[in-house]
């Protein structure tokens, strides 16, 4: 479009001049006009912090929910499997075993072992046959021999149905050689050969039953023929034997110096021939070990749900209150008063005193929701002098240990672990099955399993709605962007006008004065 400078009065022509200096002076590091890039970040941060902050937020808070719960699942399989420890006889093995002549032999105990005393007499120990080579000797044990050919039968007494096993020896054949072709044969014969030299530049072959045991005995035949070599010959040195003891006026036999459950749940190790008395008795400290190591699992695991189910008030004006992450949670709450629930009920199948975890010394503690030993103050100055709960397990254990393995619902079984049905274990094991499979026979479907997929299910959704959320706010920044720019073009362009007009303005101005 012509601009006519004779059209446009003096008055216009300054208001041109004016805005045309403010649009200049408007702030753009580009250059003259609207600064688009600032605008833009401002309107997508704005729109972020309106739109997706939120989201976020709630994804966040979904995350750290699963993730909570994931920790007291760890915690809930970590106790169950100490209650099965625990359930397990073998972690109530109570009974010590002690030699009064460690020289002759040593004993241990395992779970099931009756307290007794027992005299036992060494007689004889196992030992393996070694048989050597007693004519024909060399004087290398590689090179060739002076020996003439022939064959080598060896009969062992039990293996390989006691059927001779023939070793072929040619004429010359080293020492060292036989020797290797003895060994090829060990797995038939039990026999072990080797060479071995008598410190005098003789060598000779040694043979040796590879386990002890009268089983493992065996003889050696030897046939040589041909007149241009030496005769070998055989002569056993020390007899296959099997270790025996007198215990009781019974004679007993090992093929190893090893007696294992010949008195039940006992094993006894020979060391020479002689006499030593075995003591069995009675031993607390490994079930009360068991039972702490069992107590300081369940205090974890309570420990866990109280951190996560937690509130803490706000305690002035410059702070604020604070949740757990499952603080609310029913599944999560419930716990927490079911399981000591669970711990501190009163077994009525039990017929004895001890029929609770209190009636040995175990308690709760009220502030921190701990299994322990009860103190004598107790938990509270008006609580008075109470028994102290370690000596009251230990009495317990000492003077009714079946009572007290029944309250618990141990299993009679030596297995690390078991599955307890009864007693306070098998209670507490009922309850973590039901939180952990669904239900004590596995069949059914984890709460807490089922609660984390429903909240990845909301994760996922909010997840996809965030995608959403954040593809439209770019599209928003996006045309903001390009509307703008227009302007900002609009701007270069009445920029440009205004230039005209000031140069026309300064030109009539000339005019004029003239």
């Amino acid at each position: 479009m012509a601009i006519n400078a004779s059209s446009l009065s003096a008055s216009s022509l300054q208001t041109a001049a004016s805005l045309l200096q403010q649009l200049n002076t408007v702030s753009n590091p580009s250059g003259n006009g609207l600064p688009v890039t600032q605008y833009v970040q401002d309107l997508q941060t704005i729109l972020q912090q309106e739109l997706e902050k939120p989201l976020q937020s709630q994804i966040s808070t979904l995350t750290s929910q699963q993730s909570a719960l994931s920790s007291l699942q760890s915690a809930l399989q970590t106790f169950q499997q100490a209650t099965e420890t625990l359930a397990s006889l073998q972690s109530w093995s109570t009974v010590q075993a002690s030699t009064s002549n460690s020289s002759v032999l040593s004993v241990t105990a395992s779970a099931g072992a009756s307290v007794g005393t027992y005299s036992i007499q060494v007689t004889s120990l196992a030992q393996a046959q070694t048989t050597f080579q007693t004519s024909g000797l060399q004087s290398t044990a590689n090179g060739a021999s002076t020996l003439a050919s022939g064959t080598l039968v060896i009969t062992p007494n039990t293996l390989n149905k006691a059927q001779p096993v023939s070793i072929n020896i040619a004429q010359g054949e080293s020492l060292q050689d036989i020797a290797n072709a003895i060994n090829e044969k060990t797995t038939q014969t039990g026999v072990a050969a080797s060479v071995i030299s008598n410190g005098q530049n003789s060598y000779f072959l040694a043979l040796s039953s590879i386990q002890t045991g009268q089983a493992y005995g065996f003889t050696v035949t030897e046939t040589n023929v041909g007149s241009n070599g030496a005769q070998i010959a055989f002569q056993t040195d020390t007899q296959a034997q099997n270790a025996t003891i007198v215990v009781g006026g019974q004679t007993l036999s090992s093929s190893t110096n090893t007696f294992q459950n010949y008195i039940p749940n006992v094993t006894i190790q020979l060391n020479n021939i002689g006499t030593a008395n075995v003591t069995l008795s009675n031993d607390t400290s490994g079930a009360e070990k068991a039972v702490q190591t069992w107590m300081n699992a369940y205090n974890t695991l309570i420990d866990t749900i109280r951190q996560d189910t937690a509130y803490t008030p706000a305690s002035g004006a410059k702070t604020s209150s604070s949740a757990g992450p499952l603080f609310g949670d029913p599944l999560t709450q419930g716990l927490l008063q079911q399981i000591p629930a669970a711990v501190s009920s009163v077994a009525s199948s039990v017929a004895s005193q001890y029929n609770s975890l209190a009636s040995i010394g175990i308690v709760l503690d009220p502030t921190t929701g701990h299994l322990e030993f009860q103190s004598a103050s107790g938990f509270s100055s008006a609580a008075g002098t109470l028994p102290d709960g370690q000596t009251m397990f230990q009495q317990a254990l000492a003077s009714n240990l079946s009572a007290v393995e029944q309250l618990f619902g141990v299993v009679d079984t030596t297995a690390p672990q078991a599955i307890p049905t009864s007693g306070v274990l098998g209670n507490l094991y009922n309850l973590l099955n039901t939180m952990l499979i669904g239900n004590p026979n596995g069949t059914g479907q984890s709460p807490i399993q089922s609660e984390i997929s429903a909240l990845q299910s909301q994760q996922t959704t909010l997840q996809n709605y965030l995608n959403l959320v954040d593809a439209q706010i770019q599209d928003r920044v996006q045309q903001y962007e390009n509307q703008l720019n227009k302007l900002n073009s609009v701007m270069q362009q009445a920029q440009a006008q205004m230039q005209q007009l000031s140069a026309l303005f300064k030109s009539s101005s000339s005019t004029s004065t003239a």
